[in-house]
């Protein structure tokens, strides 16, 4: 594998988790007895572990939080990989957030039910 950065992109944990089982499964159709290096062995095992999404729906919940709510991607992304599951959490993560921080209780615990509904339907 070629070192060189093709382009650079910020990604939620889930999507890492994605792109890291397509790179295994390439990497075990080249060559099945080489697999992954251990970097990428311990990337895909910290994912694997950590991601509290599907790819799927953390893309719709991302799209979700930077469209409807106007939220920051990079606090979309942070909220994807901490996945708050209260209003203060919430706040915490969205305090610097020049959109998130003006945004009520009320709305704040109106994103959280439609994040739940994502993830449940």
């Amino acid at each position: 594998m070629s070192g060189r950065k093709k382009d650079e992109k910020t990604v939620s944990i889930p999507e890492v988790k994605e792109i890291m089982e397509t790179v295994k499964d390439q990497l075990s159709e080249i060559d099945s007895d080489e697999g992954m290096s251990h970097f990428q062995e311990i990337t895909y095992n910290y994912v694997n572990k950590f991601a509290k999404y599907d790819a799927k729906i953390a893309k719709k919940v991302k799209k979700l939080l930077m469209e409807k709510y106007e939220i920051e991607e990079i606090y979309s992304i942070n909220i994807l990989n901490i996945d708050p599951q209260t209003v203060p959490e919430l706040r915490v993560i969205l305090e610097k957030s020049f959109t998130g921080k003006t945004l009520t209780d009320e709305q704040l615990q109106e994103l959280l039910y439609k994040i739940e509904d994502i993830k449940t339907s």
